[in-house]
């Protein structure tokens, strides 16, 4: 997908879709329900959505303006992938760090236990 037709489907499909999107959030004073709000969309940061163009950005904020955030992840990943990695990250470091943890008290002791 190309940036002039990443730029038309966010602004005829996307904001047609969403007629009450709005950059701030609007709640009815005596039901406190949505009335209006932003619409997030997470997408990869492929061609045509790259944010190293100028074009690229100059969009974002003109979307964003409207109320529709589009956040960009990894090149060629899925939501579901995207989220895992971010989740893994964390995980993976405390891992390491009890794996560490563990190696150490079993060298320890085994030497005290040849000494």
């Amino acid at each position: 997908m190309d940036t002039s037709l990443w730029s038309q489907f966010n602004e005829t499909a996307i904001l047609n879709c969403y007629p009450r999107c709005n950059k701030t959030i609007v709640r009815c004073p005596l039901t406190n329900k949505l009335l209006q709000g932003p619409v997030v969309i997470k997408t990869d940061a492929g061609p045509g959505r790259l944010a190293k163009e100028a074009t690229s950005w100059e969009f974002r904020e003109r979307m964003h303006s409207r109320g529709l955030i589009i956040m960009l992840g990894l090149p060629n990943g899925t939501s579901a992938t995207q989220e895992m990695d971010q989740g893994y990250t964390d995980f993976k470091q405390e891992s390491k760090k009890s794996t560490l943890r563990a190696a150490s008290i079993k060298l320890a002791a085994r030497n005290a236990a040849q000494n």
